[in-house]
């Protein structure tokens, strides 16, 4: 059976590198259930505390979650509105609607309430970094 015929559950040959976009597929941060899941304020991606703590948030390495329990709760909340799945954010309508288009491929909040304190503000914005989560009580139909 030639290459272009093979089935997707035949192991591939050892060493036959992967095409970029399943390797990037494959880098995707999914959570591992969807009980307890919380998003980060900043990009909106969706895991479980654990994960955060774990690996903290890879579209925003710089806001220093992976193993501070406490930064993980200043940057992430579990009060979010939807959940989109994003295979290829820079091909996907949806991902530029959400403005995810530049992150990883992941499980992203439609909407999320929260407020970061006013230090981790401050540095985003010299970063010049923009976020997603709203304070409660503001326009939800409102984008950043």
């Amino acid at each position: 059976m030639d290459e272009d015929h093979r089935y997707d559950d035949e192991e591939e040959e050892e060493g036959e590198p992967l095409p970029p976009k399943v390797e990037e597929l494959a880098q995707a941060s999914v959570p591992t259930t969807l009980k307890g899941v919380r998003a980060c304020m900043r990009c909106g991606i969706i895991k479980t505390l654990d994960q955060f703590l774990e690996y903290g948030c890879e579209n925003c390495p710089f806001l220093d979650m992976a193993g501070n329990h406490e930064r993980c709760n200043l940057c992430t909340t579990a009060f979010f509105e939807g959940q989109v799945a994003v295979m290829d954010p820079g091909e996907s309508w949806t991902a530029k609607w959400l403005r995810v288009d530049a992150y990883l491929p992941g499980v992203y909040a439609i909407s999320i309430t929260g407020q970061f304190g006013r230090e981790i503000e401050e540095e985003l914005e010299s970063r010049g970094c923009r976020w997603r989560c709203r304070p409660v009580g503001s326009d939800p139909n409102s984008m950043p």
